[in-house]
């Protein structure tokens, strides 16, 4: 059943199918700093993440990430199903915090390649709105509301590709979240028993997701365009009606922005250009 959930989400991550999506979690970007270095320190801002990790000694780093997401949305648009996607969901507002600690390892005498594992946690919540009429009389939105709160544990082991022009990482990160205060408006989903079941489930126990994701890095030295695809699976196998849990859980996140990188190694590296 994984396996068959497995291949639709790698085909309409490539096909952008559309779908009637009310997430009620959407993942942040994986932080994947892959540093090097005692005291270097690494950044990203996007446009609904802000990341960062310092070195404290030549092995260990610590990291921050915030992520708020607001979908820009209008009373015409934002519960109109072909506004919401595998990548959208106008009506979304939330997002998380979180602190990890980490290990990380050049695995060559240049340190080109990099191998880093970070482990944290960090809390949040989400809320957005079910299906509804915009022809209703005397219209409420907020009886339509879905919400949840939520605490989160993560394991994230990085490898990747680290120089000055250029930079890719494949982060595999393991998150186990914790869905509590559950909310359901009045009206929303009044006339759908099950759907109302399969939000409650959500919360029933702790979620486990595996989201993999790509990072690649361009520019020069201190200042790089990053962007970053992200995909987020739902392992438990509670959640065993995979088309609903696509609708509440984001299948799919791609951020751009910028990253900056203040570290010693880029001097490093330019004297043993000169050398050679």
């Amino acid at each position: 059943m994984k396996h068959h959930y497995l291949a639709g989400l790698a085909l309409s991550g490539i096909l952008g199918l559309t779908s009637c999506a009310r997430h009620i979690y959407s993942p942040n970007a994986a932080n994947a700093p892959l540093l090097k270095e005692k005291n270097e320190f690494k950044a990203s801002i996007s446009p609904y993440n802000l990341q960062a990790a310092f070195a404290v000694t030549n092995h260990i780093a610590i990291m921050a990430n915030g992520q708020y997401v607001y979908k820009i949305a209008t009373p015409d648009n934002d519960n109109n199903n072909t506004d919401n996607d595998l990548f959208t969901n106008q009506a979304l507002r939330g997002g998380v915090v979180e602190g990890a600690i980490g290990f990380f390892q050049p695995l060559d005498p240049r340190k080109k390649m990099v191998l880093d594992v970070y482990a944290g946690g960090g809390a949040g919540g989400f809320r957005t709105l079910a299906p509804y009429s915009n022809n209703e009389q005397g219209l409420n939105r907020e009886d339509y509301r879905l919400s949840n709160r939520f605490a989160k544990f993560f394991i994230q082991p990085s490898i990747g590709f680290v120089h000055p022009v250029v930079e890719a990482a494949f982060s595999s990160r393991f998150s186990f979240v914790n869905f509590y205060d559950s909310y359901i408006g009045p009206k929303a989903y009044a006339n759908d028993a099950t759907a109302k079941a399969d939000f409650l489930k959500v919360a029933a126990k702790p979620t486990a997701f595996y989201e993999p994701a790509f990072t690649v890095r361009v520019g020069y030295k201190y200042v790089k365009f990053q962007s970053q695809l992200l995909f987020s699976v739902p392992l438990n196998d509670n959640l065993s009606n995979y088309d609903r849990m696509n609708d509440y859980f984001q299948q799919v996140v791609f951020t751009m922005g910028a990253s900056i990188n203040i570290a010693h190694w880029y001097d490093d590296f330019k004297k043993d250009r000169k050398r050679r």
